[in-house]
């Protein structure tokens, strides 16, 4: 009977277009390589390759099965990763990456589920600010730009929520009054900074600025939202941030909602679809998204 090696000895030469540089590919001898074609051509009955020159090249019987070797390898490989998984003991543990905004507000809550719902489970956060680019923890709460962003193939994304932002002044700011405001009504008061330079809550202030024609100038910088609302509660200027980065709001601080154009955050969890506990994610995943629409 044919074996999983068989199937990726069939895939590596129908990519490559010859046994060498398949041999090359998967560390085998070129023998090795042919003598896996022969035996899956024997126990199918088909012929699988032709020849092209001085390569190879697929029969249309290969093309024909070449989508269900692909779904096989990826099981294959499915399995071997949750192996791997179990000897390293990630069965029972869920690791999450987070930003800092959504620990406060809806991490602990998270947690506290997860200990109910899962007891034998072990649960470890981890602040990951920034932009997402690959997986160090199971699950992550991140931030885009829009509400379909193009996550790479291997990502698997559940919408959370948007966060729309919002000015913070003090409480006897003379705009302190109002319900909501331009960005451009902004543009000549001391602005308190609240990001860092390649954060992406800053980027999203930023291209909204662009578009209202609003020039951004920082009096001060503070990198942080609750460093920025107290400078606010002290009368050094205004600072604009997520309404979820809001809170705990300091005394003597005022919180407007902004217009023309309004900024936006949106958030995601974020996994790998082919986790072994995807049951657990998914559970996690459904607080997640009670949290955030609360």
């Amino acid at each position: 009977m044919y074996t999983v090696a068989h199937l990726k000895s069939f895939k590596s030469v129908a990519l490559t277009g010859s046994v060498r540089s398949a041999a090359q590919h998967l560390g085998l001898s070129p023998s090795a390589v042919s003598h896996h074609l022969k035996l899956l051509e024997q126990e199918t009955g088909l012929t699988l390759f032709q020849r092209q020159g001085r390569g190879l090249c697929l029969t249309d019987t290969g093309s024909a099965i070449m989508p269900d070797v692909d779904s096989v390898l990826e099981s294959s490989g499915r399995l071997g990763q949750c192996i791997a998984d179990l000897h390293e003991n990630r069965i029972g543990y869920l690791s999450i990456g987070y930003f800092a905004t959504a620990g406060t507000r809806w991490l602990p809550e998270l947690v506290a589920y997860l200990e109910n719902r899962h007891p034998d489970v072990t649960v470890q956060l981890n602040l990951a600010e920034g932009p997402w680019t690959e997986f160090p923890s199971d699950l992550h709460v991140v931030i885009s730009e829009t509400k379909n962003p193009e996550f790479p193939q291997q990502v698997k994304s559940h919408f959370l929520t948007e966060d729309p932002y919002v000015v913070a002044v003090p409480e006897d700011h003379p705009l302190s009054s109002r319900e909501e405001v331009s960005l451009g009504e902004l543009e000549s008061h001391p602005w308190i900074d609240n990001d860092t330079a390649d954060g992406p809550c800053r980027k999203i202030l930023f291209d909204a600025c662009s578009r209202a024609g609003v020039r951004v100038h920082f009096k001060h910088e503070a990198h942080s939202f609750v460093t920025a609302l107290h400078m606010v509660s002290r009368g050094l200027g205004l600072t604009i941030l997520p309404r979820l980065g809001v809170e705990p709001l300091p005394p003597g601080v005022a919180i407007i909602r902004l217009t023309a154009p309004e900024p936006i955050r949106f958030i995601h969890a974020i996994c790998d679809p082919g986790h072994p506990q995807q049951e657990l994610i998914e559970d996690a995943v459904t607080a997640l998204r009670e949290l955030a629409t609360s």
